[in-house]
């Protein structure tokens, strides 16, 4: 039989060592950073192609996973490499700015839901507006719009500034906390 050289002989493979934890990463989704966004345009790092386009592709709608079967040519360690490189963030919001305010809304489930339906697409835009009523759909109680509505005002905030995101602060009758 044939030695094969060093270059081509197989590794073991321990599932249990190398997918441990990658799961858990795998399974959130991720947004570009500022960092991820100018090195799009900078191109200051040696990426392979498939790494790049991952990096562009990216836009927290999906899990890393998904992202992974989507573009072809990347593995786990590509998403490991951005997250080290500090090109991506976890897109999930934070737990605690939402808990602060979820039950200062005095407005009950068909209220919250007519709100959130009608004036979606006005403050956030067609696109980001109808991925907000979708989402508003898929919210099966109270605690959940509530949550949502805090996040409705934080996107607000981001698309269209304080001012405005406090008047629709104040229309769903949440009081900021300091």
């Amino acid at each position: 039989m044939r030695q094969l050289s060093a270059r081509y002989r197989p590794v073991p493979f321990r599932v249990g060592y190398v997918l441990q934890g990658v799961t858990t990463m795998l399974d959130r989704a991720y947004v570009k950073t500022e960092a991820g966004r100018a090195e799009i345009k900078l191109r200051s790092l040696a990426m392979s192609r498939s790494v790049r386009n991952l990096l562009l592709m990216i836009d927290g709608g999906k899990s890393a996973a998904q992202w992974l079967s989507l573009v072809q040519g990347t593995v786990a360690a590509d998403i490991e490499y951005l997250l080290a490189q500090g090109l991506l963030a976890d897109a999930s919001p934070g737990v605690v700015d939402i808990a602060v305010e979820l039950d200062l809304s005095p407005l009950d489930y068909a209220q919250l839901y007519g709100f959130l339906t009608r004036h979606a697409k006005q403050y956030l835009g067609l696109m980001k507006g109808y991925r907000m009523v979708l989402d508003v759909e898929r919210c099966g109680d109270l605690a959940a719009l509530r949550a949502l509505g805090q996040r409705f005002v934080s996107e607000v905030s981001q698309a269209q500034g304080a001012v405005v995101a406090d008047q629709v602060r104040r229309a769903l009758s949440i009081i900021k906390s300091v």
